[in-house]
């Protein structure tokens, strides 16, 4: 590896940590180098304006020549193709059939599903879509909509009962609160009767929540705790898996 060039990656990562300018000084005790090596860095991505230098400050932060290297590769960052290897491997280490879901409107639609040696063929398909509050993992979605969001969709959807799954507002607010707090969406037998679902949000570079990641399994007669948590662990990594390869950090 070259070594010049980790040390700027690792300047650069400690100017878009801060939320102000830097000094040389401040940059030099983090990175646990001497000033005069830091100046140089610094001196060099001035010049191509991945940093720039406040004049009246004389301190230092991400400069403009980075947005195009972010707007363009994020353009080749699809969240499909980074989600599908992490719903193999949800696949392959518990079994059960995952899914990755995209709101539309008021609806979630399933972009992907990997099958699990236990799979339940009964359960959705590519493309089918359900209203948001149906099943953990498009509450997922739900959950972390905004107050206007959430209050249409209330007016909208359930208060109009265009679902036969029954929930009153009070209750779904509940719900989605403990989602909010918890990270993780939990359901049971939403619309597969002896299921239980398990979701997590997927966030975009701007923290948005835009898919959620998750598994329907199908609940024995024997289902403990500890298998649920164990569950609710892995997905919830899943999604923060996610999150960080479509440029969340």
């Amino acid at each position: 590896m070259i070594q010049s060039l980790l040390r700027a990656m690792e300047l650069l990562e400690i100017l878009k940590r801060a939320n102000d300018t830097c000094s040389i000084a401040q940059l030099a005790e983090e990175l646990e180098l001497p000033p005069s090596t830091v100046h140089r860095i610094l001196k060099t991505l001035c010049s191509t304006m991945y940093v720039v230098k406040d004049e009246k400050s004389h301190e230092y932060r991400l400069g403009p020549a980075l947005i195009p290297l972010g707007t363009s590769a994020s353009k080749h960052v699809h969240l499909q193709s980074v989600a599908y290897d992490v719903l193999k491997k949800i696949a392959l280490e518990t079994g059960e059939d995952t899914f990755l879901i995209i709101p539309v409107e008021y609806k979630g639609i399933v972009l992907e599903r990997v099958d699990g040696k236990r799979t339940l063929k009964l359960v959705e398909e590519f493309g089918d879509e359900l209203y948001l509050h149906y099943g953990a993992i498009r509450k997922a979605i739900l959950a972390f909509q905004s107050d206007e969001f959430i209050n249409d969709y209330i007016k909208k959807v359930i208060e109009k009962g265009k679902t036969s799954l029954r929930i009153t507002p009070l209750e779904l607010r509940e719900k989605l609160k403990r989602i909010r707090e918890e990270g993780i969406s939990t359901s049971s037998g939403d619309y597969a009767k002896g299921t239980i679902g398990i979701g997590a949000p997927i966030r975009n570079s701007s923290g948005n929540v835009i898919a959620s990641v998750g598994i329907v399994v199908a609940k024995p007669k024997i289902f403990s705790e500890e298998r649920v948590e164990n569950l609710k662990n892995i997905i919830r990594k899943a999604g923060e898996d996610i999150s960080k390869g479509i440029g969340y950090f």
